[in-house]
């Protein structure tokens, strides 16, 4: 089995059938063939007529698509990207609330995001967002127990788990920990700023043990560099590429929020 294929094969695990009705036009006889070769999936989603059926708002059919999955509405905007991508000498990235500056890197981002399981993971993370996960543990002190609240998105408190898990759970734990950093660098880097001041860095270099260069610098180069560093004890489930270069995974979701989630004028 190809890269290609065994990618497909975790898109099919997370399309529903309502979701391959929509990408077949609405013919149900072809949700059993794309059920069966799931490769199919990969050559619709990179037809914008596809695509637009899934991304486009179309005010005089209400709910028409309104029981699709959220992998597929992040995996239609990010094949979309990704395609735009191609042939682009630049790529404007965020410098600021509501302002980008064109980096001429162009065919370096096409290429990283032409890359299936890139595309995958991508998807994945922004769909695994779609409903945060939060909870209490109780943790043993020498006074006794304390509560500990956490959320997904509260990276000290997510972070601070680490001393209540074994060590073979821990992987799961520095995942999400990347995860988190990746989604809010790229998709809601303005509340990063606001919710990570200098003690909420340092209590999450504490919890995770680790030592970042960037941690007094901008909040985009810490948040990505916490997520590099993350994903190097994860193993390997996180694509090398996006271990070695968080950065390139961040300016994709940057693009993806910008033209599909919180659009931005162009300028």
């Amino acid at each position: 089995m190809d890269e290609r294929e065994a990618v497909a094969r975790r898109y099919g695990e997370h399309l529903s059938d309502h979701d391959l009705l929509v990408l077949a036009g609405g013919r149900a006889e072809q949700v059993p063939v794309l059920r069966r070769r799931p490769v199919l999936v990969l050559d619709l989603l990179d037809r914008p007529s596809v695509t637009d059926a899934v991304l486009a708002v179309r005010r005089d059919e209400p709910g028409l698509f309104s029981y699709l999955s959220p992998f597929l509405m992040f995996a239609a905007a990010v094949h979309r990207m990704g395609n735009a991508l191609v042939g682009s000498s630049y790529v404007p990235d965020r410098t600021g609330p509501r302002s980008r500056l064109p980096v001429f890197d162009g065919p370096v981002l096409a290429a990283f995001a032409a890359e299936p399981q890139h595309r995958l993971f991508l998807a994945e993370l922004l769909a695994s967002y779609a409903r945060l996960a939060s909870g209490v543990v109780w943790r043993r002190c020498r006074d006794g127990w304390r509560r500990q609240r956490w959320d997904e998105l509260d990276l000290p408190h997510l972070a601070a788990l680490r001393e209540t898990l074994p060590p073979d759970e821990q992987p799961g734990l520095w995942r999400r920990i990347g995860d988190g950093a990746l989604f809010l660098a790229g998709v809601f880097p303005e509340y990063a700023e606001r919710s990570l001041g200098l003690v909420e860095i340092a209590r999450l270099q504490h919890a995770t043990g680790l030592r970042l260069d960037t941690a007094e610098g901008p909040i985009s180069d810490f948040l990505e560099e916490l997520a590099g560093r993350a994903y190097q004890r994860v193993g390997g489930s996180v694509p090398r590429a996006v271990v070695e270069s968080p950065r390139s995974a961040r300016r994709v979701l940057t693009l993806v929020a910008d033209r599909y989630l919180f659009p931005v004028a162009a300028d």
